[in-house]
């Protein structure tokens, strides 16, 4: 048997095809593994994502009803990350950190803060934005999210701020009549972030609770929602003297609508276009003392692009 294998080993042909044919398995083994692995990472999910928003409408109306220019067009830039650190089949399902900024600009200028109200400028606000968002039992989803108002007009001091929101999606419940109610708790961590007369206000707070109902037309891709709250704030919130604090603070009702821009090229993101209405009315005294008006209403329109 030795002295067979030695004359198989020998005959220079055989071991010829022998070393052919063991090249090309192992090009083919390498090749397959650079397939799977092509494939693999053509199919994982990305964990990063990022938002853009360009907004335009009629004043700078802040949710907590301060109206701060009503002249002119405005202007305003969202731009966020979102990063997935988290995602399973457990009770926390995901977990996502968020961080990003936005900004307001006003084709009526309005007095620059940098100049002590000399000068007057186009940029009126320039706000950081980080927070940590939870998706727990299925539907609900938990934001904790930190700005700070850096504002760039009328010499209004900078402000620091955190949000806890807890949403649910009833979706599954509701089908498409579903309510996403949220309700979320509003904190001044330093300065206010309202207008306020007091010689020395203190940094308070105010509750937010509602829903965002909404309808999509599948054949055309229109979404209507009807989004709606009522911020309850604390008696020191829009303190100014003008009279005793209310519960409410204010109503809000709006309509929006959504289209694809289905035209935009595959590869630079999903594009919208946006155009709503909203409504406020003022319930706290101090609120309208402040405002100097009752209610108030912006019409607005915009562009937003996820990717």
């Amino acid at each position: 048997m030795e002295t067979s294998q030695m004359k198989t080993n020998n005959n220079p042909e055989r071991s010829g095809r022998l070393k052919r044919n063991t090249t090309k398995a192992m090009i083919a083994a390498v090749a397959l593994a650079g397939a799977v692995q092509t494939v693999q990472a053509e199919d994982a999910p990305s964990r990063t994502d990022a938002l853009l928003n360009f907004e335009f409408s009629d004043k700078y109306l802040t949710p907590r009803g301060m109206i701060v220019q009503n002249q002119g067009l405005v202007s305003q830039v969202l731009a966020l990350g979102f990063f997935n650190v988290y995602k399973g089949d457990t009770f926390i399902s995901d977990v996502t950190l968020v961080g990003g900024v936005w900004n307001c600009f006003g084709t009526d200028r309005l007095p620059s803060s940098d100049s002590g109200g000399t000068k007057t400028t186009s940029w009126f606000e320039i706000d950081p934005i980080a927070g940590i968002s939870f998706g727990f039992a299925k539907n609900f989803k938990l934001d904790v999210t930190y700005t700070a108002f850096d504002m760039q007009v009328f010499n209004i001091p900078f402000s620091q701020h955190l949000e806890t929101k807890l949403s649910f999606n009833d979706a599954s419940l509701l089908k498409e009549f579903a309510l996403n109610p949220y309700v979320s708790f509003w904190k001044e961590l330093e300065g206010k972030a309202v207008s306020n007369t007091d010689a020395s206000p203190s940094s308070s707070y105010y509750f937010d609770v509602g829903i965002a109902p909404s309808y999509t037309f599948e054949k055309i891709g229109l979404k209507l929602e009807a989004p709606m709250r009522v911020l309850m704030a604390d008696s020191k919130f829009y303190g100014t003297g003008a009279g005793s604090s209310s519960t409410v603070g204010l109503y809000e009702l709006g309509v929006k609508g959504t289209v694809p821009m289905k035209f935009m090229p595959q590869g630079y993101g999903h594009w919208s276009f946006h155009a709503g209405f909203k409504y406020m009315k003022f319930e706290d005294v101090n609120l309208r003392a402040t405002q100097g008006v009752r209610d108030t209403a912006q019409i607005y329109a915009g562009i937003s692009t996820f990717f």
